[in-house]
């Protein structure tokens, strides 16, 4: 095994570790350190930034969710490699669940991936080494799984064995920081941009771009298609200031590489999105946008045909109106075929919306909305109540919405801003409080000062996690510890499995469950704090223990009631929403909510249970529903969420 290898395979694994154990922390958009070790002094910081290195993301892949190429200031795009069988790729032993087969998502898909990775290092004098890696990552916030894909660009520079108690100054191609050094030589900074899920945008902001490049000037040239190979160190280019080595100076040492090791697959590819599919009669009408050429519409067998899709030279736009002969698809899928492999986005089929807003006026006391619909009534007033026909409806408000949103059966809706026709001023505040300035992105600014003894340290997988999910704290980072004791303190009740290992799997229960008969009465609030001891022997050989906290939030389900009707004899109709904060995609298994008949002067009884859909709505209906009116009803959602009002007769 080479020299480049060698530091390719160790930059890759605490990589990838580091990203699993920190990768769901997007719930909460950075990553998150609990140490008990004391901090560092202030010069651990990044001290020169790179701004504007990358410009553009691309489409999202209809395959993997993640996007289909990144491109930089100097127009270069790259796209995840994601074949196993070639080295180019980067994938070590382990990587791909099962390596016989192809990688395919999401039953058969890395847990990371890499649309750059760049390592460097030096070899400091006594056996200590200083090591670089800068990454433009793809991962996952708690496992593959749709909904979890976020991107973030990263900078990481280790210190071991260096000189004790000083601070050095490291440079790379793409900046610079100052780290402190503890007694032993060591110190770190890890700077992350931004792991937050689904905003694959936020990467942009990074230190990372434009992307490196073996130094043609230098042979072997790199593979053709692909910034280098990640198995062989070579020099490079691309360093917005011609920097193009890493290098550490401070407490006596001035030293210097030119030496990388560097993966990334150029991308020839547009990637395409699938913008809008509307269903007119027996017309579907498609809108898609990419930088391709040749995009289509794929059929669907008895449905509908293949169809090729129509574009504007140089507008990125395109559309395709297709003939329906049966009934329309739940989903439409536009493939982009100039793409080798082609690329994929598929889309929901929606109908038409058909509601007109006539009027929506706040004059002090009522917020009073008109609205017309071709598809039939009722409407809903979103957040305030049912419109039964086109005359106009007050609803008595304090504080009016911007604007109304009213919504069909069909799931069309249509908004428009609120006029507001008078009332008086509202009453003077308080001076507003000046604003703090932006912290910036989360760093991991080192290891701090040299402990006596075991130092219990917590890196968490997820700062919050919702009822029903896991995640993996993990105590292996804690210094001297040849024993581990997790239990709770306070806070929400949750389980802990595997309370004597360095990584335990804390788990939050459902809240309500459908086969509940009577309402849950209790609903723990604030965050489950948990408690790591670690032990082991301190400087002196006496045994020693040493305990730190971590504040695990808990997600519950922001469940409201939009409708509540029951017309006795003919109808109980209960309808709302489910809100999980932090919960872009669909859940496994989904929320459920159990409905209850809370009706004052009665006792409490069950009217049943119902699943929430992937838009996060729900309606339990009941015909002829009960034989006794229901004046008031209580739901409490599978995922923490408690809601009630009043039925409307």
């Amino acid at each position: 095994m080479t020299r480049g290898t060698s530091i390719h395979v160790e930059d890759r694994r605490s990589v990838a570790r580091l990203l699993r154990r920190r990768g769901a922390a997007a719930l909460a958009s950075a990553a998150l350190l609990l140490t008990g070790v004391g901090a560092a002094t202030a010069t651990t910081q990044v001290t020169v930034k790179n701004p504007g290195g990358l410009i553009a993301v691309g489409p999202i892949s209809g395959d993997n969710g993640f996007p289909t190429y990144y491109e930089d200031s100097a127009h270069t795009r790259v796209e995840l490699c994601l074949d196993d069988t070639d080295p180019l790729c980067g994938f070590l032993p382990g990587d791909i669940p099962n390596d016989s087969l192809p990688i395919s998502f999401p039953d058969n898909f890395p847990e990371e991936a890499f649309y750059m990775l760049a390592g460097s290092t030096l070899d400091l004098p006594g056996g200590g080494t200083a090591v670089l890696t800068l990454g433009l990552e793809a991962a996952f916030a708690n496992g593959v799984e749709a909904g979890g894909q976020m991107v973030f660009a990263r900078q990481r520079l280790v210190v071991k064995g260096g000189p004790a108690n000083t601070t050095v100054t490291l440079r790379h191609p793409y900046g610079a920081a100052t780290i402190d050094l503890d007694g032993t030589g060591s110190g770190r900074l890890v700077e992350d941009v931004s792991p937050a899920v689904g905003n694959f945008t936020a990467a942009l902001a990074g230190n990372i771009g434009p992307f490196l490049k073996w130094d043609p000037a230098t042979l072997p040239a790199a593979p053709a298609g692909y910034l280098g190979d990640p198995a062989v160190e070579h020099s490079v280019v691309g360093s917005p200031t011609g920097f193009n080595q890493f290098a550490l100076t401070g407490g006596g040492l001035d030293l210097s590489t030119d030496q990388f090791t560097l993966q990334g697959k150029i991308s020839t590819n547009h990637g395409v999105k699938a913008d809008v599919a509307v269903v007119n009669g027996d017309m579907l009408d498609v809108f898609a946008t990419s930088a391709g050429s040749d995009l289509q519409v794929k059929g669907v067998n008895g449905v509908m045909e293949t169809t090729p899709m129509l574009t504007d030279p140089g507008s990125n736009r395109f559309y395709a109106r297709v003939h329906l002969t049966g009934p329309a698809p739940a989903n439409v899928t536009v493939e982009n075929i100039s793409d080798k492999p082609i690329s994929t986005s598929s889309v929901p089929v929606t109908a038409p919306v058909g509601i007109t807003i006539t009027q929506a006026d706040y004059d002090g006391g009522n917020l009073t909305v008109a609205a017309t619909s071709t598809n039939g009534y009722p409407l809903t007033v979103v957040g305030l109540g049912d419109l039964p026909d086109a005359t106009a409806k007050s609803f008595p408000v304090g504080a009016p919405p911007a604007s109304v949103t009213v919504k069909n059966t069909t799931g069309g809706t249509a908004t428009l801003p609120v006029t507001i026709t008078g009332g008086p001023a509202s009453p003077a505040a308080l001076p507003p409080v000046a604003p703090a300035p932006d912290p910036g992105p989360v760093v991991d600014s080192g290891t701090g000062a040299v402990a006596t003894g075991p130092q219990a340290t917590i890196v968490a997988a997820a700062g919050s996690v919702m009822r029903g999910a896991s995640t993996t704290l993990d105590g292996s980072f804690s210094s001297g510890a040849t024993d581990y004791a997790w239990s709770q303190e306070s806070g929400t009740e949750v389980t802990i499995n595997g309370a004597n290992t360095a990584k335990p799997t804390v788990t939050v229960p459902f809240y309500a469950k459908t086969t509940d008969t009577a309402p849950r009465t209790t609903s723990p609030v604030g965050p489950a704090v948990i408690k790591l001891t670690v032990s082991g022997i301190d400087a002196d050989g006496n045994p020693t223990t040493n305990s730190t906290t971590f504040n695990l939030g808990v997600v519950n389900d922001n469940v409201a009631i939009g409708t509540a009707r029951h017309r006795l004899g003919t109808e109980l109709r209960i309808d709302g929403t489910s809100n999980v904060p932090g919960a872009t995609g669909t859940l496994t298994p989904g929320t459920a909510v159990v409905v209850y008949d809370a009706t004052a002067g009665r006792a409490v009884t069950k009217l049943g249970n119902v699943q929430v859909d992937t838009l996060g709505n729900w309606t339990l209906k009941l015909r002829p529903g009960p034989s006794r009116q229901v004046g008031r009803v209580l739901v409490q959602s599978t995922r923490g969420g408690t809601a009630e009002s009043a039925v409307t007769p």
